[in-house]
């Protein structure tokens, strides 16, 4: 197998591996088993991404793999399974004592530098977390996107207890956050807003019993929301979690929220027209939300004890050699999917989730 590189939007090449060898005492060499799809990804190939990234570039941040070499200090990890962080953070900035995805000297892989489409991958240990609960490689490698969703979360741990929450977006970030909003955060009932009538179809049987499928207002009702009598008649929920990444869902999120509510913002909308009147006028708080470093132990423990729902959102498999298949994937296929995996070992994967008929990963 080969490293697959984006050189350009629609544009993937299959080049020869490079080498990979630890640099330093603190270097692993990874064998990359599992790369899983982000919205990013496709963005990339499609030109489409929203926040900042180059070309060329080897894609990838959800990820699985095992170490396969190391470097004196890292001697440890040989032969662990792992994951590891979307962000390169420096740890030595003011953000870093406090919160690294705030990084002043952020880079991301598989976006703005060399990520895990890949053979092999040397990266520094401190930017990885080994397995200790015996995760498939499929469910290891969904391990970023819950860890984003959970990282947004602990902020708002006291809103979202017995509280009903709205999440508006129902891709792969929105259905991570309805389950660690009722397994893990205590909320009593989420109500989940997706307006593609392909993808809630796709969602409505990867639902808590806690969670309600909607249909997210109009955006023409949304800009109607002028006066302070309209603003109070649409604001029901104390917390509300943006994972659309669109404009249209953010001005919805803003709607939504109670007076004085918090919105959790988790979706990167490239453009659109927004309502900072909203903010203002609700005495809103807004967070945005980034990363998941510091978080992965919780997510990895959280996917721990329910793998078996967890691993039903991996729709669709590929072998790496489909790469491009699978990122070529238009607006109606893509919304018939959840995550699709790329997959670049040849281990046994006993994950219950189906298969792409082009392709058996193995």
């Amino acid at each position: 197998m080969t490293d697959l590189v984006i050189t350009a939007p629609g544009r993937l090449e299959v080049r020869e591996a490079a080498a990979a060898r630890p640099g330093g005492p603190d270097d692993v060499v990874v064998q990359v088993d599992r790369v899983t799809l982000c919205g990013s990804d496709y963005g990339l190939f499609g030109g489409a991404y929203g926040g900042p990234s180059s070309y060329p570039l080897r894609f990838g941040h959800e990820w699985a793999g095992h170490v396969i070499d190391a470097g004196p200090a890292a001697i440890e990890l040989l032969g662990r399974a792992v994951t590891g962080d979307c962000s390169l953070w420096c740890g030595r900035c003011p953000q870093c004592r406090t919160d690294r995805n705030r990084c002043e000297h952020i880079e991301k892989f598989g976006l703005t530098v060399d990520g895990f489409s890949v053979l092999r991958r040397t990266v520094d240990r401190r930017y990885l977390y080994p397995d200790d609960h015996g995760l498939r490689p499929a469910t290891l490698a969904m391990t970023e996107f819950f860890a984003v969703v959970h990282h947004a979360l602990s902020t708002a741990r006291r809103a979202a207890q017995g509280a009903e929450v709205l999440v508006v977006g129902g891709g792969a970030l929105g259905l991570a956050a309805q389950l660690l909003l009722t397994r893990a955060f205590g909320a009593t009932r989420v109500r989940l807003l997706e307006r593609d009538p392909v993808k809630r179809r796709t969602v409505r049987g990867l639902l808590e019993p806690e969670t309600e499928l909607g249909t997210p207002p109009d955006p023409e009702e949304i800009e109607a929301v002028r006066g302070y009598r309209t603003m109070a008649r649409h604001a029901r929920y104390p917390l509300v979690l943006e994972c659309s990444g669109a404009a249209d869902g953010v001005n919805c999120a803003l709607a939504q929220a109670s007076l004085g509510g918090t919105v959790l913002w988790l979706g990167l909308a490239r453009r659109g027209m927004l309502r900072p009147d909203l903010v203002v006028a609700k005495g809103l708080t807004v967070t945005g939300s980034i990363g998941g470093t510091g978080d992965f132990p919780e997510a990895m423990r959280f996917l721990a004890a329910h793998e078996e729902r967890v691993s039903a959102l991996i729709t669709d498999r590929f072998p790496a050699e489909k790469a491009q298949v699978a990122l070529a994937a238009g607006p109606e296929e893509r919304a018939a999917r959840v995550k699709a995996q790329l997959c670049f070992s040849d281990d046994a994967d006993a994950s219950p989730a189906n298969v792409s008929d082009i392709g058996e990963c193995r």
